[in-house]
């Protein structure tokens, strides 16, 4: 299933797709253009992984990590599908990363790599802004690239992990002005 979460209405709704658009839980249907979109989860902690993609790291000549280059972002750096989000005066170099935000559903520790995918709730798209003029080293992003507000553009679906029994098999891609760039 896919679930959304949007503002209407003067509140905010959880919904679900609908040949009209989208359907709120108390029946009503809307365009999707008549909506808000929030992100399809109120996260609590958010754990990003750094070059993670092989594709991307080779993009920007950075060699792949021993380890997962893991790094936390703030709720508020997330914004909905079709959200706006703000370049700073003065830079010149903000880039989109288009990602695969895996949305963990239930608790654990020291969680085995064959037991890791029991643990997902489902999946949602990310358009990750990376702000590059103020990074200073690809193994220490600072707070400046990838957590400020309305960076990380999420969704507009969450899909229940069910639904994609191999997250592996899907393809992501990048279009700028209707060119795919990534």
């Amino acid at each position: 299933m896919r679930r959304g979460r949007l503002a209407c209405s003067g509140a905010i709704h959880s919904c679900t797709e609908h040949t009209g658009g989208v359907q709120l839980t108390d029946g009503r249907v809307f365009a999707e253009t008549e909506v808000v979109w929030l992100p399809p989860i109120e996260p609590r902690t958010i754990f990003a992984v750094g070059l993670n993609y092989a594709e991307h790291a080779r993009e920007i000549a950075a060699a792949r990590p021993a380890e997962p280059l893991v790094f936390l972002k703030g709720p508020g750096s997330l914004a909905g599908h079709r959200a706006a989000t703000r370049r700073p005066a003065g830079v010149t170099f903000m880039h989109y990363e288009c990602e695969l935000a895996v949305v963990i559903g239930r608790p654990g520790r020291d969680i085995s790599r064959a037991a890791a995918l029991a643990h997902v709730a489902g999946y949602t798209v990310a358009n990750d802004y990376a702000i590059r003029d103020y990074l200073e080293n690809y193994y220490r992003p600072n707070l400046r690239v990838k957590n400020r507000d309305a960076c990380t553009l999420l969704g507009p679906w969450l899909v229940d992990a069910d639904d994609l029994p191999d997250p592996q098999t899907l393809r992501l891609r990048t279009s700028v002005n209707g060119k795919v760039t990534q």
